[in-house]
């Protein structure tokens, strides 16, 4: 829910994502065996050490040179016929208990409150005596122009630089007075800033909070810093082919500049000024595109009170700055591109296509289907890709959603030597899941299990003020009834085999993206034979 708001393809929720078996639990089902039959434990112990024992007593006695000669020993008696089994003293240990009923989710819905100027306040009282205070802003990666990528986020970078009242340190020294870190983020759809507090301290933590978003310090000297160190990130950052096939995926899916990187494109973050950052600064950090949250043990009308003097400062109104989403055409042939790295050992494999946006109908539909397709450690790919044939450690299916596109994305990295094997089983799978005549239709029990780990997650969110207070601001962000999450299990209780049936009859097999990042040489050839039109990836992609 909302997870595609993220740099990352996918962040937030990651143990739907990457799902691994506990630690000292069987990875492939060898563990176990060996536990019972390896020496040192138990029975084996006892038998290993004597055979041990009679082994060296065998050979110390064939080594000498005299033998001595070994009396009888008295006869003993046979001992006694073996009695009837002991009763078992705890024989409900051989029947699994069964599973109890579920549990049911209690979500806090939110007060809401607006204030002069526009701002969103929303309070959810949580017992707890630090709270989590987020001031999230309606713009982000989707807001910056074409040709200026990373606009956002390192404009949200540089607000925690220094204010006019505290530049540089001394605002580090103010956040530390308060036993607290000040984050900022951006995502595609916002931009925020956010810190914790001792209940008793909220007050003069909403007040910096102000302070930092209404009088940056915005200084050139900072700037030319933060700027440097942003490209060296950059540059890093696309030394892995996981991170070079998502540029590639949502780059051409996409296009610009909804499918330009939040983090920036080293082209475009180069050209970056300082008046770049004061402009979207005054242009998206407006209070009509603003919501304060706080989660804690807190008064609602003392919060509202204290955001009215800490944020009345800023400025009223709204901003369109939300570039208009065009899709590219959709490829006409079965087509593949290529990210050459000679000498790969392993392929990043990404495959894509078009969805719904977060507020079109069906999105609880399309989530519960991605998550029994690729969403969890037993869901279809990771066991095909993964359990059957051993290609992968992992392989992964989501539902990203925003508030201008949506897209259905599966992911995985595999030995270079099996890239277009797992390509292949990858595709059955998805026909498989499309056609139910096929031999594999969608069973109640799949749907069950993803059911099950979806309304889990949200209950997991009520753990951290912060994963709260991030999960309620979607409400705000989407349009959603303030109620949304209480009901959340009942609108997914809702769904049947049959309904994710025709959200799967949606994949068009012809028409998906596929993008491989590996050894060209070695992974060509195989590629071709599957049909596919090999092209090389476009490098402004990826830079």
């Amino acid at each position: 829910m909302g997870r595609a708001n993220r740099e990352g393809l996918f962040g937030g929720r990651a143990a739907r994502f990457a799902r691994a078996p506990r630690r000292g639990a069987a990875r492939d089902g060898r563990n176990r065996a060996q536990a019972q039959s390896r020496p040192g434990s138990g029975e084996e112990a006892m038998k290993h050490a004597w055979s041990i024992a009679l082994l060296l007593g065998a050979t110390f006695a064939c080594g000498g040179a005299q033998t001595t000669k070994v009396q009888p020993t008295a006869r003993t008696q046979p001992s006694a016929a073996p009695g009837p089994a002991s009763k078992d003293p705890e024989p409900w240990r051989a029947q699994r208990p069964p599973a109890g009923p579920a549990s049911e989710v209690h979500f806090p819905v939110p007060e809401q409150v607006k204030l002069k100027n526009g701002l969103t306040v929303m309070v959810a009282r949580k017992p707890v005596p630090v709270a989590s205070i987020s001031l999230v802003f309606r713009h982000g990666g989707a807001a910056c122009p074409p040709d200026k990528s990373g606009l956002a986020a390192l404009t949200a970078r540089l607000l925690t630089e220094g204010t006019k009242r505290h530049p540089g340190v001394k605002l580090a020294e103010e956040v530390e007075q308060l036993g607290t870190t000040l984050d900022e983020d951006a995502g595609r759809d916002t931009s925020s800033l956010s810190l914790s507090a001792l209940t008793r301290d909220v007050d003069r933590a909403l007040q910096l909070l102000g302070e930092v978003s209404t009088e940056p310090a915005l200084l050139p000297v900072d700037f030319e810093r933060v700027k440097n160190e942003w490209l060296d990130g950059l540059r890093s950052e696309r030394q892995a082919p996981e991170r070079l096939g998502s540029l590639a995926t949502l780059g051409s899916l996409l296009g610009k500049p909804h499918g330009s990187p939040v983090s920036g494109s080293l082209v475009d973050v180069r050209k970056l000024t300082l008046k770049d950052v004061s402009d979207f600064h005054r242009k998206a950090y407006r209070a009509g595109d603003a919501l304060l949250i706080v989660v804690g043990d807190v008064d609602p009308s003392a919060i509202a009170k204290s955001a009215e003097k800490a944020l009345g400062k800023l400025t009223p109104g709204q901003s369109e700055l939300e570039q208009p989403f065009v899709p590219p055409a959709p490829p006409q042939t079965k087509r593949l591109l290529l990210v050459d790295r000679p000498g790969a050992v392993q392929s990043s494999l990404m495959i894509a296509q078009l969805a719904g946006k977060r507020s079109d109908p069906g999105y609880e539909q399309r989530e519960l289907l991605t998550t029994l397709f690729g969403g969890l450690f037993t869901s279809r790919l990771n066991l095909n890709l993964r359990e059957e044939h051993a290609y992968t450690y992992g392989a992964r299916a989501q539902n990203l959603a925003t508030r201008s596109w949506g897209a259905l994305l599966l992911a995985t990295s595999v030995r270079t030597d099996v890239t277009a094997d797992a390509l292949k089983e990858a595709m059955k799978e998805l026909a498989q899941l499309k056609d139910p005549k096929l031999g594999k239709p969608i069973r109640a029990e799949e749907v069950a299990r993803a059911r099950a780990d979806l309304v889990q997650s949200v209950g997991a969110r009520l753990e951290y003020g912060q994963r709260l207070g991030s999960t309620l601001s979607e409400l705000w962000l989407h349009g959603l009834p303030g109620d949304y999450f209480q009901k959340y299990p009942s609108l997914l209780a809702a769904e049947t085999p049959e309904s994710l049936a025709r959200a799967a009859a949606a994949i068009d097999l012809d028409r998906l993206l596929v993008v491989v990042v590996g050894d060209r040489q070695q992974i060509e050839k195989p590629l071709l034979a599957l049909g596919y039109q090999v092209q090389a990836a476009p490098p402004e992609l990826t830079e």
